[in-house]
């Protein structure tokens, strides 16, 4: 992968993130900046941080990443899929600034890593879209379905990927449909 950008989703966990910064800093990757992405951050109720785009910026900016090489583009709420979404809205941020991305890596944590990549492809079709995927916490990627935890994760994803081929429609680029959610019919 040769992008100059690294995408990270923020609602990952401390240790994925980590991940992602070992990743950035690789001495073979030439990583001109690191974008965090993510929606409302609702889990624990009122944060610090209003979403997970802003509070994985401040999490690589303590932990030694110049915040000039930090772009936070955070997602709204929305109906339909949040990493695809996420992905729109890297897209449009990319077009406001009138950059051309050939390439873009994105890091994501564990097997949802390969939903991502997909929903990055139909996000950005003119771009080369490489995927990392956090090491797993609590099971062996090697050996999932030795856990409770890990057959869990990868039947889930798996469920998650198929329905994504088979069932989702972006919408038009632009469209209502595309950011906010499929319009219900009557």
């Amino acid at each position: 992968m040769h992008a100059e950008y690294l995408v990270v989703e923020g609602w990952q966990a401390e240790q994925s993130l980590q991940q992602a910064l070992l990743k950035f800093n690789e001495p073979t990757n030439q990583y001109r900046y690191l974008i965090t992405t993510g929606g409302p951050s609702t889990r624990w109720g009122k944060m610090a941080w209003s979403n997970y785009a802003d509070k994985s910026a401040h999490y690589f900016v303590s932990h030694g990443l110049s915040a000039a090489k930090v772009i936070s583009i955070p997602t709204p709420a929305s109906a339909q899929n949040r990493t695809y979404l996420s992905a729109v809205m890297v897209r449009d941020w990319f077009a406001r600034k009138s950059i051309k991305v050939n390439a873009l890596d994105v890091f994501s944590q564990g097997v949802h890593a390969r939903r991502t990549r997909l929903l990055y492809e139909l996000a950005l079709p003119a771009s080369s879209i490489g995927v990392y995927a956090s090491e797993p916490e609590g099971y062996q990627l090697s050996r999932w379905w030795k856990t409770s935890q890990g057959s869990k994760a990868v039947l889930t994803e798996w469920i998650a990927f198929i329905w994504t081929i088979c069932f989702f429609e972006p919408g038009a680029v632009g469209s209502h449909k595309e950011k906010w959610g499929s319009i219900i019919s009557e």
